[in-house]
């Protein structure tokens, strides 16, 4: 997490009713994009009270991957001044623990706005394909004294980073037997990733063999494509294999599953 990037902005509000602009990401977000955001229900904002949002969240463009979120704070007529401190989080988005990422500069650290009522907003680039980004904001109220008379702590909507990658999966069909005592060995290959892949090759070992591979030039988003190799039957104990972008030619984000491994027993000899 030591590339995370962070801005700052602050506005205040000269009618309650009346939010200034707030800092954003610079790119218009996709509709890929607007899926990446977890929905949260809007809050009103009253005289001592706060709200907290995910401004934007952003996948591609010149900032890379990014999230802004804001607070909308009111003092009410009790507090005298207020304070504010944002924490950022994360976890996969597959699920698991939030846990605090630290050392992310103009986070976990206090701010004291200079008016009563302010609409305060941090973004952070940087981010990690893959992962879950929100912020916990604790709020203050302090009496004139500096004794804080009120405190609360708000979690935003997750910014989802979601891996817009090829993600190739290998898996067996079937073998037909072939009148010349060869088979007939079917592979079917999926791309379970959001964007279409770049050039891969498929392989295919067979009684230790390998038999000259399948040329792909593209495999769309959610496509997939029969692939079906010619060969000796699988002598018993030994296992048929099969291995997508057998060359290494693309970035997943599973490499696990572009081998279909099967045992002869199952393809039959």
């Amino acid at each position: 997490m030591s590339s995370l990037r962070a801005t700052i902005c602050a506005a205040s509000i000269v009618a309650l009713g009346l939010v200034a602009p707030l800092s954003a990401v610079a790119d218009t977000p996709t509709a890929l994009e607007r899926m990446s955001v977890d929905p949260a229900p809007s809050v009103a904002t009253t005289k001592g009270s706060a709200v907290v949002k995910l401004d934007g969240c952003t996948l591609t463009g010149s900032n890379g991957r990014s999230a802004s979120f804001s607070s909308r704070m009111v003092a009410g007529s009790s507090a005298a001044s207020i304070e504010l401190r944002f924490d950022l989080f994360t976890r996969p988005i597959s699920g698991g623990e939030w846990t605090a990422v630290k050392g992310v500069p103009k986070f976990g650290a206090w701010d004291r706005p200079s008016s009563s009522s302010v609409v305060w907003s941090k973004s952070v680039g940087g981010l990690t394909a893959g992962q879950s980004y929100r912020v916990l904001v604790t709020h203050r109220w302090l009496s004139k004294s500096g004794r804080v008379i009120r405190r609360n702590v708000i979690a935003s909507p997750a910014c989802n980073q979601l891996d817009t990658r090829a993600d190739l999966a290998a898996s067996f069909v079937g073998a037909k037997p072939l009148a010349n005592g060869n088979k007939l060995y079917m592979l079917l290959v999926r791309n379970l990733g959001r964007s279409a892949s770049a050039g891969f090759s498929v392989a295919m070992r067979v009684n230790g063999v390998e038999l000259p591979t399948v040329r792909f030039t593209s495999l769309g988003a959610r496509k997939s494509r029969l692939v079906t190799f010619t060969a000796a039957g699988c002598e018993s104990g030994s296992k048929v294999r099969f291995e997508a972008d057998f060359s290494k030619e693309l970035a997943e984000p599973n490499e696990a599953n572009n081998v279909a491994e099967i045992a002869c027993a199952v393809v039959g000899g």
